[in-house]
């Protein structure tokens, strides 16, 4: 009987001590799978986003639909704070160029935060698309129609 005393309430303490570990062990999985999704939905709001501005007929209109599409992609997104900021760089716009745009958005993290994650992460997700050489893109400065060799 001495055996079986001496063992009694050592699975207890044993789980006493093992559960807040595990607890912080499935949160911080928790945090981590919130950080990939967030990263995977940030990624493909940047290559909607450039993929409308690919199609714009000018500098301007492309920075415009880059945002609305970005905008849009992100909208169900609880997790941005403060809605996506796009930067999108039409410094070679014009047919055989590329447009570039950069989606950046503050991922909540504040429900997580006593297990040290910090309160805010700050993502960005960046895709670039070429500007067909065929088709006809105007300008802002000009818009010149097709077939007009000036």
């Amino acid at each position: 009987m001495t055996d079986e005393r001496r063992d009694a309430g050592g699975m207890s303490l044993e789980m006493v001590l093992a559960t807040p570990l595990f607890v912080a062990f499935l949160l911080l999985l928790a945090g981590a799978g919130r950080m990939v999704d967030a990263k995977s939905q940030m990624d493909g709001a940047a290559r909607d986003a450039v993929r409308a501005a690919s199609v714009a007929r000018s500098a301007g209109g492309a920075e415009q639909m880059a945002q609305e599409s970005a905008a849009a992609t992100l909208k169900t997104s609880k997790w941005c704070s403060g809605g996506p900021a796009v930067a999108t760089d039409t410094g070679d716009w014009g047919p055989g160029g590329s447009v570039q745009v950069t989606v950046t958005c503050d991922v909540d993290l504040s429900d997580l935060a006593f297990i040290g994650l910090p309160g805010t992460k700050r993502l960005q997700g960046k895709a670039l698309a070429p500007i067909d050489t065929y088709t006809y893109r105007g300008t802002d400065t000009a818009n010149t129609p097709p077939g007009d060799d000036q």
